[in-house]
């Protein structure tokens, strides 16, 4: 017999904590109170530290809105509110490429790394048909690409938004014109997918048609470039230590974009990848 009041019992509550440092949600909250005065909220039944510690929850573990919600005493949609106000407030807080470049070229750093990221998706917005955008040949799943911009210690950067995952990483370099911003100040490491991309370009060498092997030099000159290049893989791996980048993502594709731009706001306040308060903006 089955228990019929198993739907209507109280959920069991359990806590988890937050490996996001506490200075962080503080300046998050801070950043919800100056945006809320803005647009003249005048009553709002949760503070802004509770908007935060769900918003960045919700980045951290990727629950869903009714799981976390029940776990702050927060009803659903409420919950989906706030976090979507936190991840605009965060996303806003983004600085763009040509600021990072910047930064970076004061910082004396004589190059960047760009590489691609596939982040999984449950849906794909779209009819299904033969030709489906969101679907990466290379990754066999459904996806968004995204570009990173590395430092050269592998420091997460600059992140851009999202394209259909079938883009390839040229093609999505091309669209946000990462190598012309970069290249004006700074030398751009990237790998053999971005051949093509900009005659300055650091890249590595293919083997030529009816070419059985690399000659020794371009085979030393891979191997050195490959050693610079490789640490920009842990600009990837800072993105998709935030879970909800991690597991499918359940809203639609295009929705992404400002949640890894909040990805990137969060990196900075963690970070602080250039070693100075300076790159905090207004919200």
């Amino acid at each position: 017999m089955t228990n019929q009041n198993a739907e209507t019992s109280e959920p069991i509550i359990y806590g988890v904590a937050l490996s996001t440092p506490g200075h962080v949600v503080r300046s998050l909250a801070a950043a919800l109170v100056r945006y809320q005065k803005r647009i003249g909220t005048r009553w709002r039944a949760h503070d802004a530290t509770r908007q935060a510690i769900l918003t960045i929850a919700w980045l951290e573990g990727g629950h869903t809105y009714r799981k976390l919600g029940e776990g702050n005493g927060v009803p659903k949609s409420t919950c989906r509110t706030l976090v979507q106000e936190g991840i605009k407030v965060l996303a806003r807080r983004a600085l763009p490429l040509t600021e990072v470049v910047n930064l970076a070229r004061k910082a004396g750093w004589d190059y960047l790394i760009v590489d691609g990221v596939n982040i999984p998706t449950e849906r794909v917005a779209a009819r299904y048909t033969k030709k489906q955008h969101w679907y990466s040949g290379k990754h066999k799943r459904h996806g968004a690409a995204v570009q990173t911009v590395a430092a050269p210690d592998g420091e997460l950067l600059w992140v851009s938004g999202v394209l259909p995952g079938r883009t390839v990483d040229i093609t999505a370099a091309r669209r946000f014109g990462i190598a012309e911003k970069v290249l004006a100040f700074l030398g751009l490491l990237a790998d053999l997918g971005y051949i093509g991309l900009h005659p300055e370009v650091i890249t590595g060498y293919k083997r030529k048609r009816g070419e059985k092997t690399l000659p020794e030099a371009k085979k030393a000159a891979n191997r050195t470039q490959a050693a610079l290049r490789c640490i920009g893989e842990r600009a990837n791996a800072q993105l998709k230590c935030w879970r909800v980048l991690t597991c499918d993502f359940r809203g639609r594709p295009r929705q992404l974009t400002p949640v890894v731009k909040a990805v990137q706001a969060l990196q900075y306040l963690i970070r602080d990848p250039f070693g100075t308060a300076g790159t905090d903006t207004a919200s």
